[in-house]
């Protein structure tokens, strides 16, 4: 008798044992794929990484007060061109997974074209200078990189990562997020 409650016992602790393995498994196998789809993600703010990073892919970066950036004027998007070292400014409603899904949603506004470098400053930072006509008006803005960051939209569900910066647009300086879809 007290070996079959032993063996029953025993065959009931390898059943839990089995399934809190198999739990344990593929908990880590998701978080290996969540990893592996977002590597593109930002590791430094050193120069040439973000001037690398930036002129990268498709160049379609967004200029917004955070990653849940929530306004009724859409938020600022940045194409860049690195052949031809122009940028195109846009407004768009949301964010898009790339320039051409922006694009064939007809979300694109397109604001004007501008000359974009990227120099460092006094504290070695990266500042990306954007100047040139918007809208008719002649612009000069900065953005100045601060640090690496991650997260997702909740209202479209898309990865974004990039920097924390500093824009300065006429001496008027506000925090923002320079980020691109992953």
């Amino acid at each position: 008798m007290k070996t079959s409650r032993i063996k029953v016992m025993l065959l009931s602790l390898i059943a839990v044992l089995a399934i809190f393995l198999t739990a344990c498994g593929s908990q880590s196998a998701s978080k290996s794929h969540e990893q592996a789809s977002f590597k593109n993600e930002p590791a430094t703010t050193k120069h040439t990484d973000v001037k690398s990073t930036v002129l990268s892919g498709d160049g379609f970066w967004y200029l917004a007060g955070k990653i849940n950036h929530k306004s009724n004027s859409g938020v600022e998007a940045v194409a860049f061109d690195k052949k031809t070292g122009k940028a195109t400014m846009y407004n768009v409603d949301k964010f898009y997974k790339s320039y051409s899904a922006a694009k064939k949603a007809k979300a694109l506004n397109k604001e004007g074209t501008v000359k974009y470098t990227f120099t460092k400053n006094k504290q070695n930072q990266t500042v990306i200078k954007l100047a040139g006509k918007l809208s008719g008006i002649d612009m000069t803005q900065t953005v100045t990189v601060k640090d690496t960051t991650k997260g997702t939209n909740k209202a479209t569900k898309l990865h974004l990562s990039g920097y924390h910066a500093v824009r300065d647009v006429d001496m008027d300086k506000t925090n923002v997020v320079f980020v691109e879809t992953n």
